[in-house]
């Protein structure tokens, strides 16, 4: 077993981006190598780690991703589209950081056997 390190083991949250943080978007990528999502901007590279990171910008954004399509390499376009699939969720629950505090549903669950609400 390795020695415990010195290093800190906290890491950072993430701070809730302003919307239209993305208004210089160009395109997002599926990142094979990370397995992260990178939404590349002309002065900005914005790296997503987990599904919860895209509930970070706001409603602008959103809907701007939710238009672009992801760019992947062809054998892992199930992994890039999965993310949008989380951007298609985010939408219908209205779960951008703005409204992330009047969700009341569980996040990114499946609604087995619950009929899924009406959004106006």
């Amino acid at each position: 077993m390795c020695p415990p390190t010195k290093q800190t083991n906290t890491i950072p949250l993430l701070q809730d981006l302003p919307d239209n943080s993305l208004q210089d978007f160009m395109f997002w990528m599926y990142d094979l190598v990370s397995g992260q999502v990178v939404i590349f901007c002309k002065h900005d590279e914005y790296r997503v780690v987990d599904f919860r990171d895209l509930m970070r910008f706001g409603e602008k954004d959103i809907h701007l991703l939710g238009r672009s399509q992801i760019q992947s390499d062809p054998q892992y376009k199930i992994c890039a589209k999965s993310f949008l699939a989380r951007i298609a969720q985010i939408i219908l629950f209205r779960m951008w950081y703005v409204q992330r505090g009047r969700v009341k549903t569980q996040l990114f669950c499946p609604y087995i056997g619950n009929k899924i609400p009406d959004v106006q």
